[in-house]
């Protein structure tokens, strides 16, 4: 069976099929589609799941090994495979494994676009015949309207027609980015009706810096644009909050990152597990050798006495803390702090 993304969310009412295929590169739409596969799973009583990455040259059968071994904790067991799509020996694996696929065993494979050739081969075929594929392609634009209009409503936001209209076309083709401004608007008007004015105050020119500019430019360890981008927010008058909750978001998920990788815990397997998309994943792991976990630690101090300062709660300046975190976010120290 094919699905889109809103396809899936309906079929995943009724019990699971043995393999799911979620293919395309609007990775948002990706992650959200394995997210709803996974609590679907939970629900019908999957408790147990895998993971396997197979990079080029990785024997497909080690991934399907113990799919019939039972376990001590668990009789049914979500398996999920993420890599490129499966060489000639990978699909032969797929095929002879849906041939007889195991009652108790769910597969997800997670898989970037494919070209059309790809859909005629028969180890897709034999995934669609006894499961589910599900293409996250992007949007149209009559989808990316109802896409942002769910998560405003999610949020108790409403928009004014010509309002949705304007940032349609502002975010078209960009799903990271409109689900940005879904969190922007948020936070910055919390539950209301959102005129145009509303909307393109807060949006404003794309041309124009913004809080996720700030922080890609910080990991990606670029201190001069990373202060570039902090002067231009502070001249636009943007709020101290939302610079703050931006920089919160990262650092927390670098201090949970650098926590997990001194347990000893897989570093593809963290980036699962804290949402962190394939395209971030390398600056990611820059930053992380450029911070250890005690920097981390004491930028998230930072982080509190940033949101004191914005509070009125001390005399410090909220701005000069948010250039000393971000600069030092980017690898530059202005001077240290006591810890």
């Amino acid at each position: 069976m094919k699905y889109d993304f809103w396809g899936l969310l309906k079929h995943l009412k009724h019990p699971l099929k043995s393999v799911y295929v979620l293919h395309g590169d609007e990775t948002l739409l990706q992650q959200e589609a394995l997210i709803a596969l996974r609590q679907a799973a939970n629900k019908q009583g999957f408790s147990e799941r895998e993971r396997h990455d197979i990079d080029r040259g990785h024997d497909w059968a080690m991934a399907f090994a113990d799919s019939n071994a039972l376990s001590l904790f668990s009789d049914k067991k979500l398996i999920e495979i993420h890599g490129n799509k499966p060489d000639a020996a990978g699909g032969k694996v797929l095929e002879e494994y849906l041939k007889n696929p195991p009652e108790d065993n769910v597969v997800i494979l997670v898989l970037p676009k494919l070209e059309a050739a790809v859909f005629k081969s028969k180890w897709f075929t034999a995934c669609d015949d006894h499961g589910v594929t599900v293409s996250c392609a992007p949007l149209t634009p009559v989808q990316l309207k109802d896409w942002l209009m769910q998560r405003f409503a999610k949020a108790n936001i409403t928009l004014d027609s010509d309002a949705l209209a304007w940032l349609c076309e502002q975010t078209e083709g960009n799903l990271l980015a409109a689900n940005q401004e879904v969190t922007k608007l948020s936070l910055l008007y919390g539950e209301k009706n959102l005129s145009l004015n509303h909307v393109q105050k807060a949006v404003g020119d794309n041309a124009r810096f913004d809080v996720f500019d700030l922080t890609e430019a910080a990991i990606a360890g670029d201190a001069t644009k990373t202060a570039k981008i902090l002067f231009n927010l502070k001249a636009e008058g943007q709020a101290e909050t939302l610079v703050l909750w931006a920089l919160s978001r990262d650092i927390r998920t670098l201090c949970a990152l650098a926590e997990g990788v001194q347990l000893g815990n897989p570093l593809s397997q963290l980036f699962q597990q804290y949402g962190v998309w394939n395209k971030q994943q390398p600056v990611m792991q820059q930053a992380l050798k450029r911070l250890p976990l005690k920097k981390l630690l004491v930028l998230s101090r930072e982080l509190l006495a940033t949101d004191k300062a914005i509070k009125g709660q001390s005399l410090d300046n909220a701005w000069d803390i948010l250039l000393r975190i971000s600069l030092a976010l980017a690898g530059v120290t202005l001077f240290e702090t006591v810890v």
